[in-house]
């Protein structure tokens, strides 16, 4: 009998160390996928904020009216001239976020866009970015910081200065690092609040 109880004593113990061992083992691979992801998100925030800035920091270089460069300033979607390669010609900077994806579990990422045109409005160069974006959020302001409505198309000569907020998210859901019991969207916060071109007419 004892050696029945033995027996089952053992067994139950070493069901108890498997079960540990699975809990270990899933616990490890789950903080191994969110560091991944997390590093994934902060390399596509990197990448996207050097396009932005590098871009926006253009706007209005050798455009001969540096008041008409605004052409379009929405909350998502800007659209601006400049000679962004340097070659002479001004060109039309297109900036703006897609619709939400469907093919990701993710229900809240989207494209954000980039393009470029000329004269012609033959297309240089430019689409979608590649990274899942959560937000990219435009607001504008003149030298004093009085803010200028989105879409109020009599007031672009007066946009000074933008401010930019964009969050990055991953497509899948990951183990939370604080809490292991959890899942979460790895994502990324960038926000820029007064990034002006020296190529836009400053207005006083």
């Amino acid at each position: 009998m004892s050696v029945m109880l033995d027996l089952i004593g053992s067994l139950v113990i070493a069901g108890f160390v498997i079960l540990m061992g699975l809990r270990l083992n899933e616990t490890i691979s789950g903080s191994a996928d969110a560091s991944m992801a997390g590093l994934n998100v902060q390399e596509s925030m990197s990448e996207v904020v050097r396009w932005i800035e590098s871009d926006f920091r253009k706007a209005g270089f050798d455009v001969p009216d540096p008041t008409q460069t605004i052409v379009l300033a929405d909350t998502s979607h800007i659209k601006f001239l400049a000679d962004i390669d340097h070659n002479g010609h001004v060109e039309t900077v297109d900036w703006y976020l897609g619709p939400a994806l469907s093919t990701v579990p993710n229900p809240n990422v989207r494209l954000l866009y980039r393009s470029v045109t000329d004269s012609t409005g033959s297309v240089l160069g430019g689409g979608p970015m590649g990274f899942l974006v959560t937000q990219f959020q435009l607001k504008y302001f003149q030298q004093f910081g009085d803010s200028v409505r989105p879409l109020d198309a009599t007031n672009y000569n007066k946009i000074w200065v933008i401010e930019i907020a964009l969050r990055v998210e991953s497509p899948y859901k990951v183990q939370d690092v604080v809490n292991t019991d959890n899942t979460q969207y790895a994502a990324s916060f960038w926000k820029q609040t007064r990034l002006a071109s020296r190529n836009i007419k400053r207005h006083g």
